[in-house]
């Protein structure tokens, strides 16, 4: 009984040291988009009374048609380039990481992955890590336009519910930047996402029931600006993806 009461003791411990350092460690930006190119710079600030010690890698990734994101190897035709891949940051200070970064075919994108730990000596053995994600866009010369996108609407599973399918036609990379209902019950602004090339893209809005002038308007990052109507009362049953 004893031990049990000690390993939960020691989870409690674990769990509100991991919320305390999480909220003392932050990292700026979490999203950079470039063009052609990027020469960027990070920011990670260690907010905390102790050292920290980071390091640093670079990763590819994927988002797949629900927006869940997924951690790879880092595709061989992008080469980025930074200082040192490991350094200690003091208390209460900030450490500014800069890149280069380049591909040989436009456009592509990687993730810099910041894990934090503690650098000084953990009682009870227990080190915790806290993960920062950096997020780098490179998008292609060319700019977006409407015959490069198709979107649709459907109704969802719920009442007031629906379902947009964002289908790229095109090679290029572009970002949803906000999506907006305007005429339904609710209207609200919803935040974007990547939309990356010859991908089917699905987001969930729940709006409530709609007016006669309902629309969903969307905003594309390049500048494309988009309106779509709602589902026909008719429409009952959401197709596959």
């Amino acid at each position: 009984m004893k031990r049990v009461r000690l390993r939960v003791f020691a989870f409690i411990a674990y769990v509100l040291g991991a919320l305390t350092m999480a909220r003392t460690q932050t990292l700026s930006p979490p999203i950079a988009e470039y063009r052609n190119k990027a020469d960027g710079m990070l920011t990670l600030s260690n907010e905390g009374d102790r050292p920290l010690a980071a390091i640093l890698e670079v990763r590819g990734f994927t988002v797949d048609s629900d927006g869940t994101l997924r951690y790879g190897p880092i595709d061989n035709q992008i080469n980025v380039q930074f200082g040192a891949n490991s350094f200690l940051i003091p208390p209460h200070q900030s450490h500014y990481v800069f890149y280069k970064a380049g591909c040989a075919r436009l456009p592509c994108w990687f993730a810099i992955i910041n894990t934090l730990t503690q650098a000084t000596p953990v009682s009870g053995g227990l080190r915790i890590n806290i993960i920062l994600p950096h997020f780098v866009y490179i998008y292609q010369r060319a700019k977006f336009k409407k015959g490069d996108v198709r979107i649709e609407s459907f109704r969802g599973e719920q009442a007031g519910e629906y379902r947009l399918k964002f289908q790229n036609l095109s090679s290029k990379l572009e970002r949803v930047e906000t999506v907006q209902t305007k005429g339904f019950e609710v209207n609200e602004t919803y935040g974007g996402f990547p939309l990356f090339p010859e991908q089917t893209r699905w987001l969930v809005v729940k709006a409530g029931a709609p007016s006669r002038k309902a629309e969903f308007k969307i905003r594309f990052g390049g500048g494309l600006r988009l309106t779509v109507s709602p589902p026909e009362k008719t429409v009952a049953q959401i197709p596959g993806s």
